[in-house]
């Protein structure tokens, strides 16, 4: 009989400490998700001075160099430093040249993978930056679709 008793009074020790126990848990959990929704996050650095601009060139669509039935479709933009709006859509033109005189000399192999992608996407930088005489800080690419 004291064996019984003694092992319901342990039983119910255990199930007291294991409720406060998780009580304090539950409890420092609120505190922390409070002290997380209530914290600003910090600000984010930007890596392009306060005159640039992004100006969007105009959908690109051509064929490609190998295979002849493949297209390719590209959507960018342009990083640029300050310059009048007449400037910068004669810039945009001529990059657009650029891009389509590059896309149909390349093949779709170029473009495998996300390392092809970032050869297309720094070669067309170069390119641009070329063009532009150092006005164009970066081509980025929105889409690019190939059929």
């Amino acid at each position: 009989m004291r064996l019984i008793a003694a092992v319901v009074v342990l039983t119910l020790v255990a199930i007291g400490a294991g409720a406060l126990a998780g009580l304090h848990l539950f409890a420092a959990a609120e505190r922390v998700a409070d002290a997380k929704k209530s914290a600003t996050p910090p600000p984010l650095a930007s890596s392009y001075a306060g005159s640039a601009r992004l100006r969007k060139l105009s959908p690109i669509v051509t064929n490609l160099a190998a295979p002849a039935n493949n297209w390719a479709r590209v959507e960018a933009s342009m990083v640029t430093e300050s310059m009048s709006d007449e400037d910068a859509g004669i810039l945009a033109a001529h990059i657009s040249e650029d891009i389509v005189t590059y896309l149909r000399s390349a093949s779709v192999a170029q473009f495998e993978g996300s390392r092809g992608l970032q050869h297309l996407r720094e070669d067309l930088t170069e390119r641009a930056n070329v063009r532009s005489s150092g006005k164009v800080r970066e081509l980025i690419i929105e889409t690019l679709v190939i059929q």
